[in-house]
């Protein structure tokens, strides 16, 4: 088959054309979980089949709609200059209506009101008058604003995405300070704060009670989440690993250079609100470990192929992926401190220390690393070498990114 022809087939695509997609699509999965090494290989198995598999794929997964389209590319210095607050306030008498399909203003093909709007069953192209809006959104503020207080409760992603829907949802979800403070309180008492350790009186450093602290934020509730560092529990922080090593060329090769390998390793960490954390480095890709990511793993590794094995049967000291428990801190300007003593050296406590990340996109949802070391414990009553501190090297490691899992509480 010719790199310009693409074969297919009523039933859809051939036996090698079948065979190419779906080394293709794991190619592609293997390089979203950064196993650049294994994506590669698939790439190039998927490439020897069929040469022009890449505009298969395209002709089969992307809309021709979506290719002619050009990408808008965002000014991010227009951005910088938006007054949010000004912004939200200017949608405060902004009523909900319903798209005009008669309006070129409000006509987008993607519009799901006019896209049926515009289904004539009898024949006739005429589009017919879009319905008005749904009646809920005709409640009063107060209404809608109790409404998104439980949301916000409950599941916050959903509140924020409510309020990315259209300006009279933005102005209703992110201008009323009474859900910048729900989530204050929500997020706030359950950090473990670094300026409080030892501390016994009930005046300390740092407050549980956010009010306490408002003024230091301008009064003002949003700000503090703006600008205050937080830890995030509902899920899980991973950090994602590739590091190249270079082979030895094979016996009586010609080549001039040695091969090189793509190595990766996984970084997950969850976090606690009672102060402790979970933290594992393994090989496993994601889908493996997040399940088994749990304080109350009983046998506080990771397993491989967890539904295969037989629990009777596991010894956790020889399994490879182990999970290590430990206490974690956050302070005022942002630094985590983890500290783990029963580590993979037994004679070493860890110590790993984090910078929560409050700029770009995902903010308070990265963390960045700031140094790594250990100290030798005191292993007998005359161990001279006591406290001694070995660094090691951040060379190779990258930030962690949250990732929201739905299964998880904050106890499990």
């Amino acid at each position: 088959m010719s790199s310009a022809t693409v074969e297919m087939s009523d039933s859809g695509l051939l036996g090698q054309d079948r065979k190419a997609m779906e080394l293709f699509e794991l190619a592609m999965e293997k390089e979203l979980h950064g196993l650049m090494s294994d994506a590669v290989r698939y790439y190039r198995e998927a490439f020897k089949i069929n040469q022009s598999i890449d505009r298969l794929y395209r002709q089969q997964h992307v809309k021709e709609e979506l290719k002619k389209k050009p990408v808008r590319k965002i000014d991010e210095e227009k951005m910088k200059k938006i007054r949010v607050d000004e912004l939200l306030e200017s949608f405060a008498d902004v009523e909900a209506t319903a798209p005009d399909p008669n309006n070129p203003e409000h006509y987008d093909e993607a519009h799901m009101a006019i896209k049926f709007a515009g289904m004539g069953l009898d024949g006739e192209d005429v589009i017919a008058d879009v319905k008005p809006v749904l009646p809920l959104m005709l409640l009063p503020n107060e209404v809608w604003t109790h409404i998104l207080d439980i949301v916000l409760t409950t599941e916050p992603q959903l509140w924020f995405r409510f309020g990315m829907t259209c300006k009279r949802n933005a102005y209703l979800a992110f201008a009323s300070s009474i859900l910048w403070r729900r989530l204050c309180y929500l997020v706030y008492p359950n950090q473990n704060y670094e300026e409080n350790v030892g501390v016994t009186t009930d005046e300390l450093p740092v407050p549980k009670d956010p009010l306490k602290v408002l003024p230091h934020y301008g009064n003002s509730w949003k700000r503090m989440v703006c600008e205050r560092p937080f830890i995030k529990f509902l899920g899980c922080y991973i950090s994602v690993v590739n590091y190249y090593s270079e082979g030895a060329r094979p016996e009586f090769s010609l080549s001039w250079t040695n091969p090189v390998k793509t190595n990766t390793y996984y970084r997950y960490i969850r976090f606690y609100p009672n102060g402790k954390c979970v933290m594992a480095l393994t090989t496993l890709e994601p889908t493996q470990v997040i399940s088994q990511l749990l304080k109350e793993n009983t046998f506080k590794c990771i397993l491989s192929q967890a539904d295969l094995r037989d629990p009777s049967h596991i010894v956790p000291a020889k399994e490879l992926h182990k999970i290590y428990h430990g206490t974690w801190t956050i302070s005022i300007d942002s630094m985590v401190s983890i500290r783990v003593d029963q580590g993979s050296v037994p004679y070493y406590t860890f110590h790993y220390f984090f910078k929560v990340l409050l700029m770009g996109i995902g903010k308070h949802a990265k963390l960045k690393w700031d140094r790594y070391y250990a100290l030798r414990k005191r292993m007998t009553e005359d161990d001279e070498r006591e406290g001694e501190q070995v660094d090691f090297s951040l060379k190779n490691e990258k930030p962690f990114k949250f990732l929201r899992v739905r299964s998880y509480e904050l106890d499990n």
